[in-house]
Order: structure tokens, then C-alpha cells, then sequence
């Protein structure tokens, strides 16, 4: 059987040849142009995700802990993990002390690499902080937001112990720092009411000061402060509370007791809760 084209006349079968060449190049220009389309919208979402979601997002627990355990933890380096549960998931903080020591003789000049476990060529972040103590760090979500932050002590007495506070901030990738911290003794994170309670000792009595801290608008206060002293040359016992009110303290309640009373230990416990107000 001949081909179509030979069927008819030579001028009108040349026609048709030329016509069918043009339509497959046409189709073969359409062809290339989709193509470079899927390309190019496949290398904008490659690029996209990366972005958006980094590579190390994604790592082994195995190998962040074989990290932790091949850095050096001695008498001027520390190291822990800190899951934030954030974009970068587990990062790893390492503490050296500054070898020139310029500061006193009592605070150290710590140095705070923050490191991306899946890019260490150069920290995620620096910090610098003083200290008179070393390797007390502890990992705690401190401001209730889901993730996880770090503190490390900087001050520890008979009772008190004092905290450099560090909160994981997603939308930066980065940690910063709350100095409101630094003014908190012993923190304790109460998530039930969102709430930082602090105490410091003064004696043996019982005598201190307690402070309730709250996150409000990004930011901790203090909102209420109660304080017991010891009067010696009285021999009394004075509580005193104070509560944030028009952004500033003000006192709201004290009551003296006699020196051999425990009274004001009972009324202290009423205090610590922020629905009390006084009431008998």
C-alpha cells in the first residue's frame, strides 16, 4: 500500500508534509516550554521547603547524643542539649570560661556557644554572661510557650541560688535572654497558673522574701512580693505584702507578730496563692 502522501498530487502532498512539520514542531516547542515550567516551579519549592522547614529539622537523638558526649565537660567546659521543639529541633549549648578571666576574683566571664547539630560550622548564636558557679544548667519551658528554653545559676549561697535565663524565640531561631530573671531567686515554674515563684532565706526562721513573677505582654513582672523580717530589738515578727498595681508596687497588706509565733508562716501559704486577696 502507498503512503497517504503519495496518493496525491506531488504539490498538495509537499503542502501537507510542510504543514505536518510545522504542527510537530509547534508540538515540540509546547512540549519544552512545559517542561522548563515544571522545572522551574519544582526548583522554587525545592528551595521553598528548605527555607521554610530547614534540613535540620530532622536528626537522630542517637547522633545529638554521641555529639553531647564528645565535647569536653571539665573545670572550664560544659555542654548539654536543649530540645526546643522548634524549627531546629535539638541544639547543643557548650560553655567555656573565658581563659583571660578578666573579671574579679569572685565572677567568671562565661562564654555560651549555641550550635545547630546538622551545620556546625559556625554557632547558631553567641552569649556572654557572668558567673561565680559552673556547671548548673537547667532546661525548662520558662515562659509556657511550648518550647524550651535554658537557664544556668550564676550566684548559689546557703539558700539562694541565682539564674541567667535564656527563652527560645521560633519566629528568630534564636535564644534572648531575660534579665528579669537574674532578680529570682530558687525559680519555680508553676504551669498551672503560669506563674514563677522565688525564695530567698534570710534566716533560719523563716524570714525572707518571696516573689510571683508572670509573663505579661512578652515580658515577666513581678506581681506580688511578701516579705518577713525579724525586728531583734522589738522581738517581733513583721509580714508585708505587696502587690503590681498602675505598673508599679504597692504594699497591700503587713501584720506584726510576736517573735515566738508561727502565725505569719500560715498566712504567707494564703499569700503565695494569687486569688488571695486578704480575705479572712
Amino acid at each position: 500500500m502507498k503512503a497517504k502522501h503519495e496518493m496525491m498530487p506531488k504539490g498538495e502532498a509537499e503542502e501537507r508534509y510542510m504543514m505536518d512539520k510545522r504542527k510537530a514542531r509547534k508540538i515540540s516547542i509546547s512540549v519544552y516550554v512545559l517542561f522548563m515550567v515544571i522545572a522551574v516551579a519544582a526548583v522554587i519549592f525545592f528551595f521553598s521547603v528548605r527555607i521554610m522547614a530547614p534540613e535540620t529539622a530532622v536528626q537522630s537523638e542517637g547522633e545529638v547524643l554521641q555529639l553531647l558526649e564528645e565535647q569536653p565537660i571539665d573545670d572550664t567546659h560544659d555542654a548539654f542539649l536543649v530540645d526546643t521543639g522548634g524549627m531546629y529541633g535539638i541544639l547543643l549549648v557548650t560553655v567555656e570560661i573565658d581563659p583571660q578571666n578578666t573579671l574579679d576574683d569572685f565572677d567568671m566571664l562565661l562564654h555560651f556557644n549555641v550550635w545547630n547539630p546538622k551545620d556546625r560550622e559556625i554557632p547558631l548564636q553567641t552569649m556572654d554572661a557572668k558567673s561565680s558557679v559552673f556547671h548548673w544548667s537547667e532546661v525548662i519551658d520558662a515562659n509556657f510557650d511550648g518550647y524550651q528554653d535554658f537557664g544556668y545559676m550564676y550566684a548559689m549561697g546557703n539558700q539562694p541560688q541565682y539564674w541567667h535565663f535564656w527563652i527560645w524565640d521560633e519566629a528568630e531561631g534564636q535564644f534572648r535572654e531575660e534579665p528579669e530573671f537574674d532578680k529570682i531567686s530558687c525559680p519555680e515554674f508553676r504551669e498551672e497558673t503560669r506563674s514563677i515563684h522565688g525564695w530567698n532565706r534570710s534566716s533560719a526562721m523563716g524570714t525572707g522574701e518571696e516573689t510571683v513573677h508572670q509573663w505579661i505582654d512578652g515580658g515577666l513582672v513581678c506581681v506580688r512580693r511578701m516579705s518577713i523580717t525579724y525586728d531583734q530589738w522589738k522581738e517581733r515578727i513583721r509580714f508585708v505584702v505587696e502587690e503590681r498595681i498602675d505598673n508599679g508596687m504597692r504594699e497591700v497588706y503587713s501584720e506584726t507578730f510576736p517573735a515566738d509565733s508561727t502565725e505569719y508562716l500560715d498566712i504567707s501559704a494564703k499569700w503565695q496563692n494569687l486569688n488571695y486577696h486578704g480575705e479572712p
